[in-house]
């Protein structure tokens, strides 16, 4: 099937709706990849915290939970709320791509449905321009191209769906990071000793 004949099937909206499927499949991989490995290379260092922080301290240098948890242990003896705020601010500066991120799969899932519904109303309109011309109308022509124009629609949902499912899974994983880190820079200020040892 060519592009032209793709065209003429699913229309200009359709079109869109392809490109705009292939960046939701993009960023859902990329970072369902990345906060996974994220996770599993931040537990092995808080594993490796009960051999003492020194231990630790070098072993996952990319993974931006660990650089978030040493440059705030500094920062433990100045109170929950002090710590807190630290943390958000580094959470903030270390995830900003994520963040950008989430916002573009948060914006798919809110133009996707209204792309697919903006194809269908050119698609309908198109059927009954063509019918209004001719002196009998078809049925089964009329039938056929509102199924045609319903495309975009189905196709909209189903991008829809997952996203939105993709992006509160991500959100979930994003609010868990924070409350370990919270959890285990809180550890390291009731200890004192800029350590921490998790008891997971």
């Amino acid at each position: 099937m060519t592009f032209c004949q793709i065209y003429h099937y699913i229309g200009a909206a359709g079109v869109a709706l392809v490109f705009v499927a292939a960046a939701a499949l993009y960023l859902c991989a990329k970072y369902l990849l990345y906060l996974l490995w994220t996770g599993h290379v931040f537990r092995r260092f808080a594993a490796r915290l009960e051999n003492g922080p020194e231990t630790a301290a070098d072993s996952s240098p990319g993974n931006p939970l660990v650089r978030i948890y040493l440059a705030a242990r500094p920062h433990a003896g100045r109170g929950a709320e002090g710590l807190r705020a630290e943390l958000a601010f580094l959470f903030h500066n270390h995830f900003r791509k994520v963040n950008r991120a989430m916002t573009l799969l948060r914006l798919i899932s809110v133009i996707s449905p209204l792309l697919g519904l903006l194809g269908t109303v050119l698609g309908i309109s198109k059927v009954f321009r063509i019918i209004s011309a001719q002196t009998a109308a078809d049925p089964a022509l009329l039938a056929r191209g509102i199924w045609e124009a319903l495309i975009t629609t189905i196709q909209g949902l189903t991008i829809t769906i997952p996203v939105l499912c993709f992006y509160y899974f991500f959100r979930m994983k994003i609010n868990g990071f924070q409350v370990e880190l919270m959890e285990y820079a809180g550890r390291s200020r009731e200890r004192g000793d800029g350590g921490a040892t998790p008891g997971r």
